[in-house]
């Protein structure tokens, strides 16, 4: 049983939920057929409000265009989904030549090369590095799963696609973006923010609560992730993009995409293995990644979500077609209870009771983000009694991290990763071979959900090894 939409409920649940999450500003859009509504909460960055025609930079819920992007060039006929990569984007190779061989766009549309989320080339890579750089050292990376066995997320697939669209049509990827599918749907604010265009001091800004005080940060995504993330979305441009997806889904060809493109975009084809809570709300319904959308079911209908998320960023949306029902949040905040918040005002918005999914998503992060910090705490076991094992000072290496100096400071050794500049750290021990990085960078400060990032003496005098939590087994470099 379903009522109409109370949108001062609506409204009144935002602003307590933003509360509870520390936003420090927000954008929210929300449709429902052909009405649509936009709130603004907070500031975007300090002293400047936040509108409907603020742009947030959307992270990972950029992965949603780069499939529309890549799906407009399927169907103009500039290439297929299932056309080997390594033709097109040779600097993407695998440590399997079998893999290289046979990886298609849509193997990494669909998240299921066997990628991994670990090291650099992932994430926290100097930014000024052209795309194909950053995409020669998957060749180095290990597998977490064999290839087209189940989904595993991965950055590095969309940032490829981003790259592949380029080379097809010869164009940058933001005015690519901006001709495919800003200037004809209308999205005046938003654009990609590549090599060849950044934020502007109207953007929102991300930010943390550092020491307990919400805190504008310098966003650490830049634009080798362009395809991945690096979206930047208003609120009621959003509304605009929600829109024409709901109107696609239900069999509308108005618009830069046909119904049967999006469709496809839409359909489960990586099955997500053991979903928590997270990916599946509703128990039992399983979860499927297709291009660019996880897909499950919720209240007995389909339920399209994505997530994107940094540090000092938290965004969802959550499209429901059946009911032609959309909401796509955007925060500056550090808190799961965002994506739970979606749903919330999803079900509002539909006319059913919300549920307590903020509750949920936290405990489920929080199950979650203490299970890896004990293996790591395990794999980095800490004994206080046992004085600090010493480090050879200089350079250390592997070929996914490149060159690592570790330099005696003023205040305790350095940890300088060449190629990861936003990762340099004071080595502070804490007890035998074992150190933590405390980092220079604000937007690195410690999160109650983070992994320790953490360092271990191995090897021998003569040729000492450093197992890190983060930058993978590094060896001394002659």
């Amino acid at each position: 049983m379903t009522r109409p939409a109370d949108l001062a409920r609506i409204e009144d649940d935002l602003a307590r939920g933003l509360a509870g999450a520390a936003a420090f500003g927000a954008a929210a859009a929300l449709v429902l057929g052909d009405r649509s509504w936009v709130f603004a909460h907070g500031l975007a960055r300090p002293g400047q409000a936040v509108t409907a025609a603020t742009p947030f930079h959307i992270c990972s819920c950029a992965k949603t265009f780069t499939a529309a992007v890549f799906s407009r060039l399927v169907q103009d006929g500039s290439t297929t989904w299932d056309t080997p990569v390594h033709g097109l984007v040779p600097e993407f190779e695998f440590g399997d030549p079998a893999v290289t061989r046979d990886c298609t766009f849509r193997d990494l549309a669909t998240m299921r090369t066997g990628l991994g989320r670990d090291g650099i080339a992932e994430w926290g890579i100097r930014q000024d590095l052209p795309k194909a750089v950053r995409l020669a050292r998957v060749r180095y990376m290990g597998s977490v799963s064999p290839f087209r066995s189940t989904f595993s997320y991965s950055n590095l697939g969309y940032i490829a696609l981003s790259l592949a669209a380029e080379r097809l049509t010869g164009k940058p990827y933001p005015p690519l973006v901006r001709e495919l599918l800003c200037a004809p749907l209308g999205l005046v604010d938003s654009y990609s923010a590549g090599f060849t265009s950044a934020p502007g001091d109207h953007t929102a800004s991300p930010c943390l609560p550092i020491a307990g005080v919400p805190v504008s940060v310098r966003d650490l995504t830049g634009p080798n992730s362009e395809g991945s993330a690096r979206m930047q979305l208003s609120g009621r441009d959003a509304a605009r993009w929600m829109r024409f997806l709901l109107t696609a889904l239900g069999g509308s060809d108005a618009g830069p995409l046909s119904s049967a493109s999006v469709q496809a975009m839409a359909t489960p084809q990586t099955a997500v293995k053991d979903p928590d809570v997270r990916m599946a709300p509703q128990a039992g319904a399983g979860c499927a990644y297709g291009m660019g959308l996880f897909a499950t079911r919720w209240h007995a209908q389909p339920l399209l979500r994505h997530g994107g998320g940094g540090r000092g960023w938290r965004h969802v949306m959550a499209l429901a077609p059946e009911a032609q029902a959309g909401v796509m949040l955007m925060a500056s905040a550090e808190s799961p209870l965002v994506d739970g918040l979606a749903l919330q005002l999803l079900e509002a918005l539909t006319g059913r009771e919300p549920a307590g999914w903020g509750t949920a998503f936290v405990r489920a992060a929080t199950d979650a983000a203490r299970k890896e910090q004990d293996r790591l705490a395990s794999l980095f076991p800490v004994d206080a009694a046992v004085p600090p094992q010493p480090l050879r000072m200089g350079a250390y290496a592997n070929a996914v991290t490149g060159q690592v100096q570790l330099q005696a400071g003023e205040d305790g050794i350095r940890l300088v990763p060449a190629d990861a500049p936003d990762f340099n750290a004071t080595l502070q021990p804490l007890g035998g071979a074992v150190y933590r990085l405390d980092f220079d960078e604000p937007a690195l400060s410690p999160q109650a959900l983070d992994p320790p990032f953490r360092l271990r003496v191995a090897g021998t005098a003569s040729a000492p090894v450093l197992d890190t939590s983060y930058f993978g087994r590094l060896r001394s470099v002659a």
